[in-house]
């Protein structure tokens, strides 16, 4: 992880202070090379990783990586995620078929991008993922699926956090956020194999970074801004600007939250499809109203 900081130097990706960034020195962005490098060159060997899903894990993280250095367009970005969605959609088809490849196209571009979205403080995309993939490697544990891969990524989101957690050495930058969104919808696809309770209590342990990507494109909507515009109006951020003003605990909190969505989601794993829908409805419910009161919508 630490031979990203030269390199990033090197090929000059380093992210400079800015109006909405809270960071005041100039900062290696190529942490999520190391991250991706782990997972692949773990998948490859192990022969974990194959087929589409590899291909997809590695084209989205070379558009991350290209948009780190040379500032992608949105649409160019988007076309990559989809493909990627694709090709993730075709590694599942022997399983969901048709359903598969359509939740791969939704998927892909919905948690990536909002992983990326949420990668606004030190360890708060990085933490956030890695809680929710030790929860998605309990519940495919408990449904009898391989979960090692989930465990990979837990194992390797806990390295990066040494040194981008609590003062950061390096960001994960596009690369890293864009990658760990993919391989989280990838773990939600092997969820959806179980059925609609098992992808549903999935979709409740990733649910932090979906529920303020959501909050985010209401809120600009609401103001009329172009929705991919920037903002300093994130859920955790309107937390840490009214009561916690310190950014480090605006994490750990953020952190708890992220660990009550994964011991929900494991409570809705276990009850019948009704009951698990409306503990889910009634958590977006909070969610949103949280999101109201805090000034996120």
């Amino acid at each position: 992880m630490g031979l990203s900081i030269p390199l990033a130097r090197a090929l000059g990706i380093v992210d400079a202070p800015g109006a909405i960034k809270i960071h005041s020195q100039p900062t290696p962005r190529f942490g999520g090379v190391g991250i991706v490098a782990a997972i692949a060159l773990w998948g490859g060997y192990t022969g974990s990783l194959y087929g589409g899903a590899l291909w997809g894990l590695l084209l989205i993280a070379l558009t991350g990586a290209l948009d780190d250095r040379y500032s992608l367009s949105p649409k160019v970005r988007l076309a990559a995620e989809l493909v990627a969605g694709v090709l993730l959609g075709l590694h599942f088809w022997s399983s969901l078929g048709w359903i598969g490849l359509a939740l791969g196209v939704l998927l892909v571009p919905v948690m990536a991008n909002s992983v990326n979205l949420i990668d606004g403080m030190n360890g708060l995309a990085a933490g956030s993922a890695m809680i929710s993939a030790a929860g998605l490697a309990a519940l495919l544990w408990t449904l009898q699926l391989e979960a090692t891969l989930a465990l990979v990524l837990v194992g390797s989101l806990a390295g990066f956090l040494l040194w981008n957690y609590p003062k950061a050495k390096s960001f994960m930058g596009d690369c890293g956020s864009l990658s760990i969104g993919y391989l989280l919808a990838l773990l939600l696809m092997h969820s959806a194999t179980q059925g609609l309770t098992a992808f549903l209590a999935a979709g409740v342990m990733v649910g932090f970074p979906i529920f303020d990507m959501l909050a985010g494109i209401i809120r600009r909507w609401r103001r009329g801004k172009p929705i991919f515009d920037g903002d300093r109006d994130h859920t955790y951020d309107r937390l840490d600007q009214l009561y916690v003003r310190a950014p480090v605990k605006t994490v750990l909190i953020i952190w708890m939250l992220t660990a009550f969505l994964v011991g929900l989601g494991l409570l809705i794993s276990k009850v019948a499809l009704g009951l698990g829908a409306l503990l889910a409805i009634l958590l977006l419910l909070f969610l949103f109203g949280w999101a109201y009161r805090l000034g996120s919508l």
